[in-house]
C-alpha cells in the first residue's frame, strides 16, 4: 500500500489486497465494512489525537493497559482506546471480522503503543500485524524488562527497587529460585526486610505465575524498533508511565 486510503474505493481495495489477501467481498459485506468505518470516523478520527493501545487483556497484564490508557487520556485533546471497547463488526462468517476491525482502527490512529510483557497470546499476534510498513512508523513498543536497570546491588536500598530487580530476574535468570534467595539476602543486608516468599508472591501477582521471556523472533524485531527509536524498556508501572512520554 503506497498511502493511507482516503476514498471508499481505496479502502475497499486496501481491505481486499492488504487484509483479506484475495478473499472476495460481496456487496453486503462491503457496505457493512464501509458503514462501520464511517461510523468509527465520527467517534474516533477527528481533530483530537488518537492512540490505539495494544497488549494483553489477561489479568494482571490488563492493569498495565489501563494505566497506559489513563496516562494518554490525560493529554490535552487526546483519546486512547482498546480494540475490545469498540463496537463489533458484523460481516459474513467467512470474513475474519476481528482482523478487519483491527486494521480499520490501526489504519487511522495517530499512534499505536504496544505494551509487551510476554511472547504468548494476542499481543504477539498484534505485534506481527503492526510491523507492516504503513503501520510501523506509528508504532511504539514497550517491552517489559527487556533491559536490566537494577542489577547494581548498591541500588537495592528500598523495597520498590528490590521488587523491580525480582521482576528483571524473572525475565533474565536461568536459576530464578537461587537468584531470588540471593536477592532477598542482599536486600536484608541493605536494611530491606523482605523474604524469598515475599518475592515469589510478588512475582505471582505481577506475572500470573508465568516465567516470562521473549523468543528470538520477538527480540530480533525489538532490535529493529529500537534502531528506529521506537522501543522503550520498562520494569515498574511508574517507569511505563514515564516511557509513554515517547509517544508523540
Amino acid at each position: 500500500m503506497a498511502k493511507i486510503p482516503e476514498t471508499t474505493d481505496e479502502l475497499t481495495d486496501f481491505i481486499l489486497a492488504d487484509v483479506l489477501y484475495g478473499l472476495e467481498l460481496d456487496p453486503v459485506d462491503s457496505e457493512r465494512i464501509l458503514s462501520y468505518m464511517r461510523e468509527r470516523h465520527e467517534h474516533l478520527f477527528g481533530p483530537h489525537s488518537t492512540y490505539f493501545v495494544l497488549g494483553s487483556y489477561e489479568s494482571p497484564f490488563k492493569y498495565r493497559l489501563d494505566e497506559a490508557l489513563d496516562v494518554l487520556n490525560h493529554r490535552y485533546d487526546a483519546y486512547a482506546y482498546l480494540l475490545a471497547t469498540q463496537p463489533d463488526l458484523h460481516v459474513s462468517d467467512d470474513i475474519p471480522d476481528l482482523k478487519v476491525k483491527f486494521f480499520l482502527h490501526a489504519l487511522y490512529a495517530d499512534a499505536i503503543p504496544l505494551i509487551l510483557e510476554h511472547d504468548t497470546g494476542g499481543a504477539v499476534a498484534e505485534f506481527g500485524r503492526v510491523e507492516r510498513p504503513w503501520l510501523l512508523d506509528r508504532t511504539y513498543l514497550f517491552p517489559r524488562a527487556l533491559e536490566e536497570h537494577y542489577d547494581d546491588e548498591s541500588l537495592l536500598t528500598t523495597q520498590d527497587r528490590v521488587l523491580a530487580r525480582a521482576t528483571e530476574l524473572a525475565y533474565h535468570a536461568d536459576d530464578l529460585d537461587q537468584r531470588l534467595a540471593a536477592l532477598a539476602e542482599c536486600a536484608r543486608d541493605h536494611g530491606v526486610d523482605i523474604s524469598t516468599q515475599d518475592l515469589d508472591s510478588y512475582l505471582d501477582s505481577e506475572l500470573d505465575g508465568r516465567t516470562p521471556s521473549y523468543s528470538g523472533v520477538i527480540t530480533d524485531s525489538l532490535v529493529h524498533l529500537d534502531s528506529l527509536n521506537q522501543c522503550f524498556s520498562w520494569t515498574t508501572t511508574e517507569e511505563l508511565e514515564e516511557q509513554l512520554s515517547h509517544v508523540p
